[in-house]
């Protein structure tokens, strides 16, 4: 994903608007890295992949008829939004390896995880899982600062452990979460209040590329959640010694050439 630029996506905006290439290419950038993390949180990176790119392409050939930034995220999101609603709803349980998982099963790894981590990751399971108990999760995320700034919390935990003991190469791991992120384990488990609460959660999302980042690269392990771990014995039985456990290169897991090349091509880059 792209570098943070300091200025907002629409000061980008106008930038592009008023001539200046380079902005335009910063401004696709940051769109295509927006996209590709709700696609791939909703629907997992292989069947996200496809909406991503269809997106990416729409942006690319419709932005030059947006003339007010008030209008440009919105506009934005509806294209993702109709993609994704087309594509069918939210995945809810899955085992995707990838590489950031160093192509080993992501529901394996959190089943290690739990050996190191129980009460962060019999939180996580709780509050993923689609059929959770509100009140377990209530019990549970107390000792951890409560609901849901508890569940954060743990989720950094376990993504910290995943990176210094798993390699799996997380980027955004922060000791001390931004307490403005509460929402977030709300949005992966898809149990955010409402429609309109998820939407708005999403335009914001493209205010912090960091933000999109830490969801996309943990998309793989919240979809696993959601469908609910097996127990230690079943995980060991069903993983053997074929994955690899190297450090992946964060350079090569940034590559999304498919929606990247379109949207980029639109803006003289690539």
């Amino acid at each position: 994903m792209s570098e943070q630029d300091t200025r907002t996506t629409k000061v980008l905006f106008r930038e592009w608007r008023a001539g200046d290439s380079q902005a335009g290419q910063i401004m696709a950038q940051r769109f295509a890295d927006w996209y590709y993390a709700i696609a791939t949180s909703r629907l997992g990176e292989a069947a996200g992949a496809g909406p991503c790119e269809t997106a990416c392409t729409k942006f690319g050939e419709g932005v030059v008829e947006i003339t007010e930034s008030r209008n440009l995220v919105p506009w934005a999101h509806d294209i993702i939004a109709k993609l994704l609603a087309d594509s069918g709803a939210r995945t809810m349980d899955g085992d995707e390896p990838n590489a950031y998982t160093g192509n080993q099963s992501p529901k394996t790894l959190l089943v290690r995880a739990r050996g190191a981590l129980a009460d962060e990751v019999a939180l996580l399971e709780a509050a993923y899982a689609t059929d959770g108990d509100p009140a377990k999760v209530e019990a549970l995320a107390g000792p951890l600062g409560g609901n849901p700034l508890g569940i954060l919390k743990a989720r950094y935990r376990v993504k910290q452990w995943l990176r210094d003991e798993q390699n799996v190469p997380f980027e955004v791991a922060p000791d001390n979460p931004v307490l403005d992120r509460a929402p977030l384990p709300l949005y992966e488990s898809g149990k955010m209040a409402n429609a309109q609460e998820e939407v708005n959660f999403e335009h914001w999302m493209i205010s912090d590329i960091d933000l999109c980042r830490d969801i996309a690269e943990f998309a793989h392990f919240s979809i696993a959640l959601r469908g609910g771990l097996p127990s230690g014995e079943a995980a060991a039985a069903s993983s053997g010694p074929t994955a690899q456990q190297e450090l992946v290169d964060s350079a090569q897991l940034e590559e999304n050439p498919g929606c990247m090349g379109k949207i980029m091509a639109m803006f003289g880059g690539g």
